[in-house]
């Protein structure tokens, strides 16, 4: 039996993933890739209709020779949008001096290590799964007086100032907006196969309906694809086990007290062994690269669950659309969304001007930018109504089912355990549902090295409170006898 292939060591650079003789799984290569499908370079995305050039918004001018420095990363229509942002923020303040650097170097672990070392920046985009433990370690400042002074809720889902705290609910993050899971469908293949796919959250499917409608659209013979099938990214997953359960947030994978990790159960284990049917049993789903527009611009499949910013990569001469999640239970699905968060640096020496700025992204031209781009669904939501968001000459026409995924969203786990749990619930159970790897393995691995990260950390819902200090772990995998030997070193004075 297979071990568990952790990204954990495989996918992120800069990991402390504790002492070498540690008695974690050993390390396995990810899976090959089943299906072989042509290479098709995507068309460039059309020009949008409406105009990139924003409005300079009224506030109060802050005073002449300030300067405000960001730091930040993303895909191209990240920085786009980021970039418009920025502008209309120095055309609202013109006697402003902004310094923006832009540079992936900060993309992933990136950031973390950058407020570690003393990044030179007042506002930062943080990645939304570090939220916790950058608060955690004080590396954020908390913005809930400015907030409670400042922004205004009634136009805003609340996840823009609850979707990530820190552990006694802080806010130390903005999230502007999110990039939600959807099912992109190819309109032309689903009106001959006579799919009808929904558009309300209400209404959505249930998951035997997307399987009944997923198997109309395959036909496949000895990894040859005849028809159209069904693709989806790997944290899919996290959406479909919470929705099983009936339960959201930490309560579908933490115990009540958040001292272990419960992944392993009965209900979780059905669910992610029915995704794998997908793929090893029925043959509905390709094996694809993660991510990867390819298949579904070029044909291969007809059904592609992702995020909605994945939108900008479909090429433009394909009809298409998106319909919400399937629904595990009786009642609506949940999606989940990975918000886009900006930060005031715990160092800035002014944090007065570094909040103007982070909340400028809040702001409806702002939030027009978000919209435009497609780089995340807006957090305003009076610009979900507008042409910024809801442009008839671009696809999809009807883009219901994203505007509506802010009230379903899934709130994910916020404990010192959540990063593991980001991260094992990506790449990694890929290997189960390739069939590489039993379910209940992968989930009691996946309990052990959670656990692991909540005990070094010695946390419990009773220290869900304002003021937990704990350094972040750079890695997603921090054992408690790690930190007792850097104390040991640091206190002999034979630590680097």
């Amino acid at each position: 039996m297979r071990a568990l292939p952790l990204a954990v060591a495989a996918g992120v650079t800069g990991c402390d993933l504790g002492p070498p003789d540690s008695d974690l799984p050993p390390l396995t290569p990810l899976p090959v890739e089943v299906v072989s499908v042509p290479r098709y370079t995507p068309t460039p995305s059309p020009t949008p209709s409406a105009p990139t050039t924003l409005a300079a918004a009224e506030a109060t001018p802050l005073p002449s020779g300030t300067t405000i420095r960001f730091a930040g990363w993303g895909a191209s229509t990240e920085q786009s949008a980021l970039r418009q942002v920025l502008a209309a923020f120095e055309q609202a303040q013109p006697e402003v001096d902004l310094d923006v650097r832009l540079d992936n170097v900060w993309a992933g672990e990136g950031m973390r290590a950058g407020l570690a070392d003393g990044i030179d920046a007042d506002v930062v985009r943080v990645a939304a799964d570090d939220v916790f433990d950058l608060t955690a370690g004080g590396y954020l400042a908390p913005l809930d007086e400015f907030v409670a002074r400042d922004v205004g809720l009634d136009d805003l889902a609340p996840a823009a100032i609850e979707a990530r705290t820190g552990p006694g609910g802080e806010i130390t993050a903005l999230s502007i907006g999110a990039a939600y899971l959807g099912v992109f469908y190819n309109e032309a293949h689903l009106e001959l196969a006579g799919v009808e796919p929904p558009s309300s959250w209400e209404d959505s499917w249930s998951i035997a309906e997307f399987e009944f409608a997923a198997r109309r659209l395959t036909a496949a013979d000895e990894d040859r694809v005849d028809r159209y099938g069904l693709a989806a990214v790997p944290w899919v997953t996290r959406a479909a086990l919470a929705d099983a359960a009936g339960l959201t947030g930490a309560d579908a994978f933490f115990a009540p007290d958040q001292t272990r990790s419960t992944m392993q159960a009965a209900v979780h284990a059905r669910t992610l062994g029915r995704m794998a049917g997908w793929r090893s049993r029925s043959q509905m789903e390709l094996g694809i690269e993660e991510r990867f527009g390819t298949p579904f611009n070029g044909g291969q499949v007809a059904l592609y669950v992702d995020a909605s910013d994945f939108a900008p990569l479909v090429r433009p001469t394909i009809p298409w659309g998106v319909a919400p999640l399937p629904a595990w239970t009786d009642g609506s699905p949940v999606t989940e969304g990975v918000e886009m968060c900006i930060a005031v640096n715990g160092a800035s020496e002014d944090p007065e001007p570094a909040w103007r700025l982070a909340q400028f992204f809040l702001e409806t031209e702002a939030q027009r930018a978000l919209a435009r781009t497609d780089a995340v669904v807006p957090f305003r939501r009076s610009v979900l109504r507008e042409p910024a968001f809801r442009d008839p000459n671009r696809p999809p026409a009807d883009r219901t089912a994203w505007s509506g995924a802010i009230g379903h969203d899934l709130r994910t786990p916020s404990n010192p355990g959540s990063k593991a749990w980001h991260v094992l619930t990506a790449a990694p159970i890929e290997a189960v549902r390739r069939g590489e790897i039993e379910v209940n393995v992968f989930l009691e691995q996946a309990d052990q090295l959670i656990t692991r990260q909540l005990e070094a950390h010695e946390w419990s819902a009773a220290k869900d409170v304002p003021g937990y200090r704990r350094p972040p772990s750079l890695g997603n995998v921090m054992l408690r006898e790690s930190d007792e030997r850097r104390e040991q070193e640091r206190r002999s004075g034979t630590a680097p």
